[in-house]
């Protein structure tokens, strides 16, 4: 590790860029999207939703660099879907004093077969995950400012590290699944997110694992949530099963199934601002849901 470290001082003094204003922007170039990815409750596949958008988003990008943030504190695994073992990880980047430009986060990214870059957590839960906000805010800038797409796993908490990374996006993917504690929780991450000045038209609503069976609660959810679900990913249990078996992400490659399709529709939804939807207004049988769900909370 000391010898890691000794690396990236030295790439932060070689670094063309020493003042740390003027190496990253104030705000993110025409073009450019940063997306964050949340779980409304772990186990909905955050991690998965969030590789498999990264490797879409990058092809569309007509493979011009994309990166993949792994900000999941507590169980950060990006790098294990990828089958990569970095060297390096998101808390060397939080360390003092090193000054943090574009030569010092680009040592740091691992890069795939596919051309994508990753920036792995070493977090697992186990340990103190106290991150800077201040450092966050500055490293999404970076990254934005090196990519024209970057995607955030923010995990499932909205710790105030997570809180900062969700200033710099320009859309947030609540990730759900259709079962009672995850839209429970959904709703009132919803009220949260909006309390911390990240609601609106950015958020949108992906529901992962569905099935066609589950249309008339789909539909109930949307009620209770006060907003449509924008993309589906389809429930394919042999698609997955053919991923971990071959031991690759299904978006790795460019041909696939339903799932790949629905994953590729959602890079082409977040690429494109124009086709963030406006929530639905909110029916009186929508609000006595919401009130009766808050109630209850």
């Amino acid at each position: 590790m000391t010898g890691n470290m000794n690396t990236l001082r030295q790439a932060a003094t070689l670094a063309p860029l020493q003042s740390s204003q003027a190496a990253i922007p104030e705000s993110p170039e025409s073009g450019r999207s940063t997306v964050c990815v949340l779980g409304a409750h772990s186990g909905v596949g955050v991690s998965t939703v969030s590789a498999n958008l990264a490797l879409c988003a990058h092809r569309r990008s007509l493979n011009r660099e994309a990166a993949l943030l792994d900000l999941n504190l507590h169980e950060g695994d990006l790098h294990l879907l990828f089958g990569l073992e970095p060297e390096h990880h998101w808390r060397e980047l939080m360390r003092d004093p090193l000054v943090m430009d574009p030569t010092l986060l680009m040592s740091v990214l691992v890069k795939h077969k596919t051309g994508l870059h990753l920036l792995a957590s070493d977090y697992d839960g186990l340990r103190e995950a106290a991150v800077p906000p201040d450092k966050v805010g500055r490293l999404c800038k970076l990254a934005q400012s090196l990519f024209s797409m970057v995607v955030i796993d923010c995990g499932t908490v909205l710790n105030p590290a997570v809180s900062m990374a969700l200033t710099s996006a320009t859309t947030i993917l609540l990730v759900v699944t259709l079962d009672v504690p995850t839209l429970r929780r959904a709703f009132r991450m919803i009220a949260a997110l909006n309390t911390l000045g990240h609601g609106g038209e950015r958020v949108i609503l992906v529901l992962n694992r569905y099935r066609r069976e589950d249309h008339g609660l789909l539909e109930e959810a949307e009620a209770l949530l006060g907003q449509p679900v924008a993309l589906s990913i389809p429930d394919v249990p042999e698609e997955a099963r053919e991923a971990v078996e071959s031991g690759h992400l299904l978006c790795a490659d460019t041909s696939g199934g339903v799932v790949v399709r629905a994953y590729e529709r959602l890079a082409a939804h977040v690429m494109d601002a124009k086709q963030t939807p406006a929530a639905h207004p909110s029916s009186w049988r929508a609000r006595w849901i919401q009130r009766l769900w808050g109630d209850a909370a």
